[in-house]
């Protein structure tokens, strides 16, 4: 008789086979560190592959995001990607799963995004399909590992340097990072190409059109996840600076605690902060961005091109940040924001304070912004290039829009 564990093992064999069964139709196989990723900027792509007729597998970290494709009609293959730093044990796991994920599904297209997917899918997607597949690979910025050196970002170049030759096309989000892929000798150049940023759905992120009320206070918000190198204490620093000027004026930070990242920043240390408000992860981003006057981003953090600026870009709102790879794609300075030179509290502090003192300026950028989110950062335009992208390379798939 067999024993509750052979049952459930027979049980997890039978779902496999259903799942499976499911994609006799050709696959294409998107691969990122979590689901949010997927859902927020390469939608409307996997939506453009289910309605003609692929199977589109999901392999990342489950999440309400990656239930919602699901939900869509993609299948999610859960992969737990080490997300910050080196995991020998959880690295090698993530490599043997996506082993058994490719070799199920045996997909035309491997498009991989983040650090860990990119090396590992990568080299694993070549190995089993030699010449049956092509890769696409999206560096979406260097992140942890190339802002904190050492050998972290040793590993991490050599990674890069073995994966990208490995891909059909390594498609960059800024021009830094194009450049220097090229002259490590991680990428041939014939083989790099440019596509600016993730896109921002110009429908959903829009001005607000209604008369702003004058008893409300002027607010400048950040967004992004709670770790050092995305300007937590720069941002504590300019809030300081410009409460004791303007105590009227409202300063906020956006976005969800990340313990388990070695960058992460403490919650004693959050929770002792009097001179702006955390709000935690804000499920309306255009209602908040919508009730907000300046951006404030003084992250370092090596981003493709940061989504938060593109969103206020959308949303009329003048950025003020530091002038490094990725922010400098999205806010041209003197004309849709500031840029100041990296680390320069001061010069952030008295752009903060320029913007808040002439109410014309702000607008005036705002305007601005707006018009260079239309022209550069439309989801729909990034969307149709990376499937001509795939077409490019063979993979029959109509032309997006």
């Amino acid at each position: 008789m067999a024993n509750s564990s052979d049952t459930i093992n027979h049980l997890g064999e039978y779902f496999l086979i259903q799942k499976f069964s499911s994609c006799r139709a050709p696959c294409v196989l998107f691969v990122a560190n979590r689901g949010y990723a997927l859902r927020s900027s390469r939608e409307s792509i996997i939506q453009h592959f289910i309605k003609n007729g692929y199977c589109v597998i999901l392999a990342t970290e489950v999440d309400s995001d990656s239930r919602y494709l699901e939900s869509l009609g993609a299948v999610v293959e859960h992969v737990n990607f080490s997300r910050g730093g080196l995991s020998p044990w959880l690295d090698m796991r993530a490599l043997l799963r996506l082993k058994q994920i490719i070799n199920r599904y045996r997909p035309t297209l491997i498009h991989n995004f983040h650090a860990k997917p990119v090396i590992l899918a990568s080299l694993i997607g070549r190995y089993l399909l030699s010449g049956e597949v092509v890769i696409i690979n999206t560096i979406t910025g260097l992140g942890h590992a190339f802002v904190k050196g050492g050998i972290i970002s040793q590993v991490a170049g050599m990674g890069y340097s073995l994966a990208c030759p490995r891909s059909n096309c390594t498609v960059f989000q800024n021009k830094d990072d194009k450049s220097l892929f090229i002259r490590k000798n991680w990428v041939d150049e014939k083989r790099a190409m440019l596509i600016i940023g993730s896109g921002v759905n110009l429908t959903q992120f829009t001005p607000n059109f209604q008369p702003i009320e004058e008893s409300r206070p002027i607010q400048i918000v950040m967004l992004g996840r709670l770790i050092w190198h995305k300007g937590m204490y720069e941002f504590s620093q300019v809030a300081e600076h410009i409460r004791r000027l303007h105590p009227d004026v409202r300063l906020v930070w956006a976005g969800e605690l990340d313990l388990d990242h070695p960058d992460a920043v403490p919650e004693q240390w959050l929770s002792s902060q009097t001179n702006f408000d955390y709000l935690g992860r804000v499920s309306d981003v255009p209602e908040l961005l919508r009730r907000s006057d300046i951006l404030l981003f003084p992250s370092v953090y090596r981003e493709g091109v940061p989504r938060s600026v593109m969103e206020a870009a959308a949303t009329k709102i003048p950025c003020v940040g530091f002038d490094v790879p990725g922010v400098r794609e999205a806010v041209r300075h003197e004309i849709t924001g500031y840029l100041v030179a990296e680390g320069d509290i001061d010069g952030l502090t008295k752009a903060v304070l320029s913007m808040l003192s002439d109410s014309e300026l702000r607008t005036q950028m705002g305007e601005q912004a707006r018009f260079l989110a239309e022209n550069e950062f439309d989801i729909n335009k990034i969307s149709a290039d990376y499937v001509q992208t795939y077409r490019d390379f063979g993979i029959d798939i109509p032309a997006f829009g």
